[in-house]
């Protein structure tokens, strides 16, 4: 089964500005405001305080509405609300205001392709990753390899992930989606060489124990397919790939 992971990023770093005046009157510069209500709603966002988070995004577009991050952290925001609507406005409003910040359209990136807007997402991740200055550009290679795979072109999904591993050698679920493409292609021994590089420095999951029994499978190995048929049996005896591995044992070829 092929997984399809895109990653965003909050990411929006803003220094949190006091509020300085004599005792008598405080004045505040409504941008600065802007920018407090925004780290805070950034904050209440991840930690899952979806209500709070709107209220300080709220409060900080009506301080600044041309604060080019709040529109961006709104979009997340909606997105999570299941709002798309809102949420594509606020990501088009962003990178509107500041065309040239490849964070912004690398999040929009995420959102189109979850949106199933597959090309345009490709598009937006690869101008995000053509910058040079942009620190995760590995991270927007990887998105673009996500939503040109999502869209059946695992040729040029195979490109983008290799871009990222140039950047990050040991990017893990760049190494797993480039294993899962090599096996659909029967490439067996350079999946394998995927794989083995994941375990290295991936998490184990039941989506890489299942790839790695097929994998073995196609290569004739049996004993290895089985080490790892074992395992995903004791360690996740609930997970979807374990009653597929089950099904194909008892259902073979």
């Amino acid at each position: 089964m092929k997984r399809t992971t895109i990653i965003c990023l909050v990411a929006i770093t803003i220094g949190f500005a006091g509020c300085a005046g004599n005792s008598d009157k405080a004045t505040v510069d409504p941008k600065r405001a802007s920018e407090i209500n925004l780290n805070l709603a950034v904050d209440y966002l991840r930690r899952g305080n979806l209500a709070q988070a709107k209220e300080k995004l709220d409060r900080a577009l009506e301080q600044n509405s041309r604060n080019a991050a709040a529109h961006s952290v709104a979009g997340m925001l909606y997105t999570r609300l299941r709002d798309p609507g809102k949420a594509d406005s606020h990501y088009q409003r962003a990178v509107s205001l500041d065309p040239e910040n490849a964070e912004y359209k690398n999040n929009y990136a995420v959102f189109l392709c979850q949106q199933n807007r597959f090309e345009r997402g490709e598009k937006l991740a690869l101008q995000a990753a053509s910058d040079l200055l942009y620190k995760t550009r590995e991270v927007a290679y990887f998105n673009a390899g996500t939503c040109a795979r999502s869209r059946g072109d695992a040729a040029s999904a195979e490109k983008h992930f290799r871009e990222a591993l140039k950047i990050r050698p040991r990017f893990g679920e760049a190494l797993f989606q480039l294993a899962e493409i090599e096996y659909d292609q029967k490439n067996y021994l350079s999946a394998r060489g995927f794989l083995e590089r994941y375990m290295e420095v991936g998490r184990t999951t039941p989506e890489s124990l299942w790839l790695g029994v097929r994998i073995e499978r196609g290569l004739g190995n049996s004993a290895v397919a089985q080490h790892y048929a074992n395992r995903l049996k004791a360690e996740y005896p609930h997970a979807n790939q374990t009653k597929q591995l089950v099904e194909s044992e008892r259902n073979p070829g």
